[in-house]
C-alpha cells in the first residue's frame, strides 16, 4: 500500500479544494509539522473518513446513507502478489501483473469510480462493481483530539449493528419452535437483512428452503483505533512473536515482555454470539481450567446448553512464561499476532452496546463530521485487566506502573509490528508526545525497524504521523517532510519543507518551521530585555554583563550577548 495523493474537491473543515502530493517521498514513513491548529490532524481525519466511506460503500451488510459532503479522489498503489483476496478482484484489475495503481473517486452525490492504470492508460471500472482493495487503516492520538477517532467509530458501529442483528435472530431460534417458525423467522429476516446469509443457489430455491438458510460470518472492519480499551490486547498480542524478537524491538526500555496476562469476559448483559463464545473457551483451554476466577453466578442449565460455559463472567490468566501456556497460544493463533489481536478485539468490542443511543445514530450518518466521545473503562465483554511486563532477568512489572513515554513506545512499536504483517495505512497523531530526547532522537530508526520484515509480510505498509518534534524531522528527507499552515482566513494550506530536512540541526529545524526567533524561553527572553542598558552607561553595561554570567545558563544567546555588550 502506498498513498500517492489525494484530491479533495469541496471543502473538509479548514481544508478545502486542495491536491496533496506524496508521489516524491523516499519511504514509507511521513511527518505532518507546523504550530498547533494549522490542521496537521485534519488531514489524517480526511484520510481516514476517506477510506473508511470506501469500507461501508464496498461491503454489502454496511450502509452508506448520505454522501461525505465533499468529493475526493485517492491514488495509491497497491501489492496484489500476496494479496490472498486478489481473486476476488475483477480481471481488470488482476491482469495487470503484481502491482497495480487504483484511482478512486468519492463523488459529490456519495457513488464511488474506481479507475485502474494499465500501460499508462487509466480504465473505469465497469459502474456497481465493489470488489477492490482496501488497506487496513491504524489509528492513534496521543493527546485528546478525538476526531480522528470519528471514522473508526462509524465502521465499529456498522459492524456491531450486523453482529447485532445476527445475535437477535439466534436469540429468536433458541427458543422451542416448530420447523414452520422457523421457516418464517428466516423469511423475515431475509427480507430485512438478506446480507447476513450466505447467497443461495438457484437449487435452494424449493418450497421449504428457508429451513436451510446459513448466515455469512462477517469479516471484522478494516479500521482499528487504539485507545485505553484495547492497549492490553494489543500487548498481550506482543506475546505471540519470538521472545528475542520482543527484546530486539524493545532493546531500550528495561521491562518489555509480557509474562502474565489476567482477562476479565462478562457475558452477563448484552449481544453474545457464537465466536465470542468460542475465542473465551480457547483462552479458557490455553491457561487451564484452574486458571479461571468466576466474578458471577453459575450459568442456568439452558444457558451452559448454548454457551458450554459455567461462568458468564470470570477472570482468565495467562501465564505466558510457561511454555505450555505460550506455545498453546501460538499454536491456536497461527503463530499470527495480529490473528489474536482480532479475535481479542471483536469480543472487545461487542461493548459498543454501552455506548450512548444517541452517538450510534449519529456516527451511522456518513457526513457526521462532529465530536463523539467513546465512553472509555466501560463495562466490557472483554477487557485485561492486569498485564505483567518482564525484564531479560525475569524481574517484572505491571504494565500499568511503567512511565508514560514507556507505555507509549510499546504501544506504538507493537502496533507497527502487528498490524504491518498486511498492508496498513497507519495513521498517527503525535505518537512521541511522552518520549525522552535520547528516545526521540532515535525514533524514526526503531519505527522503521518495527515493521514486520519483507519475507513475513503480505505488501508495504505506509505510516502518516503528525509531529512537533525536530528529532523526527531530522530523520527524514525532505520529501516525506509536509508544512502545515492556516491562514487568517482559516484556510489550511500544505507544502513541501523548501529545505533539506535529513541531518539537519535540531535548533535550525526549530527556528525555520516552528517559528521560534531565540532557543532559549521566552521567559528568560523578556527578563534579559528588562536587564540591558538602553544607553551606554558604563556601570548600567557592567552590571549586566555580571548579570547574564552569574544567572544564565550556556546558550548561544548568551555568548551573543555577552559579545554585544563589548562592543
Amino acid at each position: 500500500m502506498r498513498l500517492i495523493s489525494l484530491n479533495l474537491s469541496g471543502g473538509y473543515k479548514g481544508l478545502k479544494d486542495q491536491f496533496f502530493d506524496f508521489s516524491y517521498a523516499q519511504d514509507n514513513i511521513f511527518a505532518l509539522i507546523g504550530l498547533n491548529g494549522s490542521g496537521k490532524s485534519q488531514l489524517l481525519e480526511l484520510i481516514g473518513e476517506t477510506f473508511a466511506y470506501l469500507e461501508r460503500w464496498q461491503r454489502v451488510e454496511f450502509k452508506t446513507k448520505t454522501s461525505l459532503g465533499f468529493s475526493v479522489t485517492v491514488h495509491y498503489q497497491w501489492d496484489l502478489k500476496n494479496d490472498s483476496d486478489a481473486l476476488s478482484y475483477p480481471d481488470e484489475l488482476i491482469i495487470h501483473g503484481d502491482s497495480i495503481e487504483l484511482k478512486v473517486t468519492i463523488e459529490l452525490d456519495g457513488d464511488v469510480v474506481i479507475n485502474v492504470r494499465a500501460a499508462d492508460e487509466w480504465h473505469v471500472l465497469e459502474l456497481g462493481e465493489r470488489q477492490f482493495p482496501i488497506p487496513l487503516v491504524v489509528g492513534y492520538a496521543s493527546g485528546l483530539n478525538e476526531n480522528l477517532q470519528r471514522s473508526f467509530m462509524k465502521n465499529a458501529v456498522q459492524y456491531f449493528e450486523v453482529r447485532r442483528i445476527s445475535s437477535q435472530r439466534h436469540k429468536t431460534l433458541s427458543r422451542e419452535i416448530s420447523d414452520d417458525q422457523l421457516a418464517e423467522i428466516n423469511k423475515n429476516y431475509l427480507e430485512k437483512y438478506p446480507y447476513i446469509f450466505s447467497p443461495l443457489s438457484e437449487g435452494d430455491f424449493v418450497p421449504n428452503y428457508h429451513l436451510d438458510l446459513r448466515e455469512v460470518n462477517p469479516a471484522s472492519s478494516n479500521f482499528n483505533y487504539l485507545d485505553y480499551d484495547n492497549v492490553g490486547l494489543l500487548i498481550l498480542s506482543l506475546s505471540i512473536l519470538p521472545t528475542e524478537t520482543v527484546f530486539q524491538l524493545l532493546d531500550e526500555i528495561t521491562y518489555k515482555h509480557p509474562v502474565k496476562a489476567v482477562l476479565h469476559y462478562d457475558f452477563r448483559s448484552g449481544i453474545i454470539e457464537d465466536d465470542a463464545i468460542r475465542d473465551v473457551k480457547m483462552l479458557i483451554r490455553i491457561a487451564g481450567s484452574d486458571q479461571v476466577r468466576p466474578t458471577g453466578g453459575r450459568t442456568t442449565d439452558n444457558q451452559f446448553e448454548l454457551y458450554e460455559l459455567e461462568y458468564l463472567s470470570g477472570e482468565i490468566t495467562l501465564e505466558l512464561s510457561d511454555e505450555a501456556v505460550l506455545n498453546r497460544l501460538r499454536e491456536d493463533n497461527y503463530h499470527n499476532s495480529f490473528a489474536l489481536f482480532k479475535r481479542l478485539n471483536n469480543i472487545q468490542q461487542l461493548g459498543i452496546k454501552n455506548w450512548a443511543r444517541t452517538s450510534r445514530l449519529k456516527l451511522m450518518i456518513d457526513d457526521f463530521i462532529g465530536t463523539v466521545k467513546k465512553p472509555l473503562q466501560s463495562r466490557l465483554p472483554l477487557s485485561v485487566v492486569e498485564l505483567l511486563m518482564a525484564n531479560e532477568k525475569g524481574d517484572t512489572v505491571k504494565f500499568d506502573d511503567l512511565s508514560d513515554g514507556e507505555a507509549q513506545l510499546i504501544q506504538v512499536i507493537a502496533a507497527t509490528r502487528i498490524f504491518s504483517q498486511v498492508q496498513a495505512l497507519f495513521l498517527f497523531d503525535e505518537p512521541e508526545t511522552h518520549l525522552n530526547p535520547s528516545w526521540r532522537t532515535y525514533f524514526h530508526q526503531r519505527l522503521t525497524n518495527a515493521f514486520t520484515p519483507e519475507n513475513e509480510r503480505k505488501g508495504q505498509s505506509q505510516f502518516f504521523l503528525s509531529t512537533h518534534s525536530p528529532f523526527m524531522i531530522s530523520s527524514l528527507k525532505r520529501e516525506n517532510v509536509f508544512f502545515f499552515e492556516r491562514n487568517d482566513m482559516g484556510c489550511i494550506s500544505m507544502e513541501p519543507v523548501s529545505s533539506q530536512t535529513y541531518g539537519t540541526s535540531f535548533d535550525i529545524l526549530v527556528k525555520n518551521h516552528y517559528g521560534l526567533r531565540s532557543l532559549i524561553s521566552q521567559t528568560v527572553v523578556e527578563d534579559v530585555k528588562h536587564r540591558l542598558p538602553e544607553g551606554n552607561d558604563p556601570e548600567a553595561i557592567i552590571a549586566a554583563r555580571r548579570w547574564i554570567e552569574e544567572n544564565l545558563g550556556e546558550s548561544m544567546e548568551k555568548a551573543y550577548l555577552l559579545r554585544k555588550l563589548e562592543s
